[in-house]
Order: structure tokens, then sequence, then C-alpha cells
């Protein structure tokens, strides 16, 4: 865990929930301190079910939807149909493969992948705000994408 991510995404949280005029209940709060610590890289509702017993599915999914409403959190969406969230940071960025094989999702960054994004904004006349990678494969045997 990135101790100065979690620090800089719980100050955030606490600030953008704040002035939305959002109050602090048990549940949220102990979904945001989990959020901060184990949200790093996707996560699903389950997974915040699991490790929070005192949380109902109504208030992890309603807590889930109001921080991606306000930008807290990013989502994405599987081929099975579950969404996964992170927190959301603008001076962290990754990309993720997604092993169909096992269903696990790997953060990975890439230097030459991020220049050709930029390139391709540029080519478009895009001023680049954000972009989300998402590779899907299985691994191969010796370790190489198959």
């Amino acid at each position: 865990m990135d101790q100065a991510l979690r620090d800089r995404w719980l100050a955030q949280a606490d600030a953008t929930l704040s002035s939305a005029g959002r109050r602090a209940g048990a549940a949220r709060t102990a979904i945001v301190e989990w959020l901060a610590r184990e949200g790093q890289c996707l996560v699903t509702a389950q997974d915040v079910l699991d490790r929070l017993p005192q949380g109902s599915p109504s208030s992890v999914y309603r807590t889930l939807d109001e921080l991606f409403a306000l930008g807290l959190l990013h989502r994405f969406h599987g081929q099975d149909g579950v969404a996964r969230y992170e927190i959301a940071d603008p001076l962290r960025h990754h990309h993720h493969f997604i092993d169909e094989a096992s269903g696990a999702a790997r953060p990975f960054t890439d230097d030459e992948l991020e220049r050709a994004i930029e390139a391709a904004a540029r080519r478009l006349g895009v001023r680049l705000t954000g972009h989300e990678v998402v590779i899907r494969g299985r691994r191969s045997t010796n370790g190489t994408q198959s």
C-alpha cells in the first residue's frame, strides 16, 4: 500500500464529501477508509462486503456509486459483468492487464504506451485529460502473452 496515496486520497475524499454536503456516517467512513488502504487497484463491491462485515450491501453499493459520481473512484466494467473500482488520484496513473484464464487484474505502467497515447491525442487535435487502458489476454506457460 502506498501510504502517501492513501493519505492524499483520504484528504481529497473528506474535502469532496464535505463540500458536497454529505455527512459522514459510520458505514461510509469505514468504506472510505478501507478503500484508501485496499482500493488502490481494482476491488469489487463484494471485496468490500467480505472485509467489512458491518456494512450492508445497500450501503456499500450506495457509497461506491456516490464516490464514483463525485470523481473519487474510477469504475471499470469487466467482461464478467462485475464492476471494479479503484481510488482516483491525478498524481498516480497505471493501466491494467486482465488475465482471462484466472480473472486476475494486474496493474502495469508503460512509458512507450503513454507516449503513443499522447501522440494519438495530438493527431486527433485533442487536449488529453485522461485515459484508461485495459489489456485482456491469457498468459502463456513461459510467461509471455499468447
